[in-house]
């Protein structure tokens, strides 16, 4: 049997990662159409006809709240997120993996931990109660949007885990994993 070596591997599994992340992020990103459809209808009916949506809200922070989150391990994965550059640019690349990898185990990875702490029990709790929505009319079933939250955020992890530990292995070694 032959062997795989073990940085072919990893590279493989991070490559994965990556790919999971655009392709996710490249897929939600068509549900701006279906918000802008759906906004449209609703102006157009509330100003045209008086007669408002009563989902139109609901579908709108639930379909945007989707686009944006799933977006993030896209965007973290093309190492597009907001920073400060005034002095980042400056950096050396050495620093500036030394920031980045700093910053994600001590700031981002810490706020993941809360994050999921939270969303894991709230999406279980939606599913297991049937808990509906109660900020609109339509009053849809909570569970499905509660765990798109879950599997953004761990997807979001992924990538910045992959990112993380690809920095430090270019930091160590001087090569791109």
């Amino acid at each position: 049997m032959r062997r795989i070596p073990l940085r072919k591997a990893i590279r493989a599994v991070f490559d994965t990662v990556d790919n999971v992340s655009i392709w996710v992020g490249k897929a939600v990103s068509w549900l701006l159409v279906v918000l802008i459809l759906a906004l449209t209808f609703d102006t157009f009916s509330r100003y045209l006809f008086s007669k408002p949506t009563v989902w139109a809200f609901d579908v709108s922070y639930m379909v945007g709240g989707t686009v944006m989150l799933m977006g993030m391990a896209w965007v973290t994965t093309r190492r597009q997120q907001v920073r400060v550059d005034i002095l980042y640019t400056r950096y050396k690349p050495k620093v500036k993996i030394v920031v980045d990898a700093v910053l994600n185990v001590c700031l981002f990875f810490p706020l993941f931990i809360m994050l999921l702490q939270r969303a894991i029990p709230r999406a279980a709790y939606a599913f297991t109660n049937k808990e509906f929505s109660e900020v609109g009319f339509w009053r849809p079933l909570m569970w499905p949007y509660r765990w798109m939250i879950v599997a953004a955020l761990l997807l979001w992890v992924l990538a910045a885990l992959v990112w993380v530990l690809r920095d430090l292995y270019r930091l160590k070694t001087g090569e791109d994993l």
